[in-house]
């Protein structure tokens, strides 16, 4: 028999058993982050397992001690309030000064949508979404990603062993809301590029819209035969993921459920800034009304996000439609220089007007793309599941299960733990691969190029002379290269060498082009510079 070895001596050849293994590159650890405009989360899994049930959810986070999907997205720096470093997350208290709803503040400069909320810019300006003089807000997703990613990192190296974790790659999947533009896409995709994420050798960032992320968690789950409301081919699933920021929609067809879920887009996707916070906005829009000054003199610190006011009406705002009643609430603490005014009473007439208008743009979000499926697709919706933190409201629930009797008694459902779901898809997404096989453009793409200048119809503004060919040119002409709503079946490929023999203007050419997944950066090309083969994938 052979003589036992010493556990030093077992340890040595387990690591590098292990690290042999890593290198092999057979296995990756796949993370996905839903970084939230109310709160975030993250999920992970490695390649050796198989299944969404294989999926780990992070449960424990700083300044909590119970568990939790997600943590707030807020930060307090340390050179702000009187501490030793930067609280996060559940650290923040209500003391601190801190900053909350940072997320929306990546698309700001956007064309406002037709369903966003139209208190949004008015809020920013005032002070209720600020941002500290030191950062901007690309700078502050940042810094609270960075917080996210290094917790995340120190209990994967806990669970998975350091020498697992130091010597695996990692693939990240962040996800966006569809209707992001470009630029807070890229802003985004940045902000988690500098907090660390795809910073080690052999890692990587991809992005991942939000309502398909949810999407590929939710069908997954009923695409089990087995399963109650299980789905099937030919059968039209509507997503409406209801976040605190962003509410997203897109509807897709089941081509197949076993043995592998596949489905496609039926019709282009669409949502609005119009999330749970668009509640929070009614409620200080509601009370400047009311109390005028005296309510604007109250300190941010007492009415703002995180504040302890704002934490009650967050209890009452998710139980709000539980029952029948029309109890009035205690709306506080908050002082206002009014008699009695410690504690506001709101009566659920007062309540149900901060709801409405924000449900009621949900309801024309559903019905437009009921209307699309119909008319332009001759199909009907079969199911609608609701997904996101806002998914949990009885109120939204009990007034959108009303539209769809009203509206061709179309099924509707909530699944379990539906603030989850995007963060699960996300991870799915990276472990099975699991995305739509036919999906839409949202928008037109094309390349701002020069061409010969048109005597009498270009301007001269934009005329221009290239030394290469000592020709007259116009900058600023397009070329179109995919229409919204074209299906989109592979990977575009352009040959800009032979685009480019037709003159770039001297404002630069911009290319929107990504490898994977919805990864879209911006390529510039001067004139006269060579320029290979750029790939335009719009996933």
């Amino acid at each position: 028999m052979a003589a036992d070895k010493s556990l030093p001596t077992i340890r040595r050849q387990l690591e590098s058993v292990s690290l042999s293994s890593a290198r092999t590159a057979r296995h990756k650890i796949i993370v996905g982050i839903d970084y939230g405009t109310t709160f975030s989360g993250v999920s992970y899994v490695t390649t050796d397992m198989s299944d969404v049930d294989d999926i780990n959810i992070i449960s424990s986070w700083p300044g909590e001690r119970y568990t939790s999907w997600k943590t707030p997205t807020r930060i307090a720096y340390a050179r702000e309030n009187e501490l030793s470093r930067d609280k996060w997350g559940f650290e923040v208290s209500p003391n601190l000064k801190s900053y909350s709803w940072t997320k929306l503040l990546l698309d700001r400069n956007a064309a406002p949508g037709e369903y966003d909320d139209p208190t949004l810019s008015t809020m920013s300006n005032n002070g209720l979404m600020k941002l500290p003089r030191h950062r901007d807000a690309q700078g502050v997703c940042e810094d609270f990603l960075r917080e996210i990613y290094h917790h995340m990192s120190m209990l994967l190296r806990q669970k998975l062993t350091y020498v697992i974790f130091d010597n695996t790659p990692m693939e990240c999947w962040i996800t966006l809301p569809a209707i992001w533009s470009e630029r807070a896409k890229e802003a985004t995709l940045a902000a988690t590029r500098g907090a660390g994420f795809g910073s080690r050798q052999g890692d990587d960032v991809f992005t991942i819209a939000e309502p398909e992320a949810a999407a590929i968690a939710a069908l997954k789950k009923y695409s089990d035969p087995n399963s109650l409301n299980h789905i099937k081919p030919n059968d039209h699933i509507l997503i409406c993921d209801c976040g605190g920021g962003t509410v997203d929609l897109t509807t897709y067809t089941i081509t197949q459920s076993i043995p592998r879920l596949e489905f496609a887009e039926l019709c282009v996707g669409i949502g609005g800034k119009c999330g749970s916070t668009y509640i929070d906005r009614n409620l200080h829009s509601f009370l400047q009304r009311r109390f005028g000054q005296v309510f604007e003199d109250v300190p941010y610190a007492q009415k703002g996000p995180g504040s302890n006011f704002m934490a009650k009406f967050e209890m009452i705002k998710r139980d709000f439609g539980l029952h029948d009643d029309d109890d009035v609430q205690d709306l506080g603490p908050i002082r206002l220089d009014t008699p009695d005014s410690e504690f506001y009473d709101e009566d659920d007439e007062d309540i149900r007007s901060l709801f409405d208008p924000v449900i009621e743009d949900i309801k024309n979000l559903i019905g437009q793309q009921v209307t699309e499926a119909t008319a332009k697709k001759s199909a009907n919706i079969d199911r609608i599941i609701l997904v996101g933190g806002f998914a949990e409201s009885p109120y939204l629930n009990k007034v959108l299960r009303q539209w769809c009797r009203d509206n061709g008694n179309i099924s509707i459902m909530c699944p379990d733990r539906p603030q989850a779901a995007v963060v699960l898809g996300a991870a799915l997404r990276g472990l099975e691969g699991i995305a739509p096989h036919k999906k839409y453009a949202r928008q037109h793409y094309g390349l701002r190029l020069g061409f010969p200048f048109r005597e009498g119809i270009d301007p001269e503004e934009l005329a221009y002379h290239d030394d290469w060919d000592n020709s007259k040119r116009c900058s600023g002409r397009m070329r179109w290269l995919i229409q919204k709503e074209l299906k989109r079946l592979g990977a575009l490929y352009l040959l800009l060498g032979k685009i480019l023999t037709m003159g770039g203007a001297p404002d630069q050419i911009r290319v929107k082009f990504g490898n994977k997944g919805s990864n879209l950066t911006y390529h510039n090309v001067v004139n006269g510079e060579r320029v290979s083969i750029a790939r335009v994938d719009i996933s």
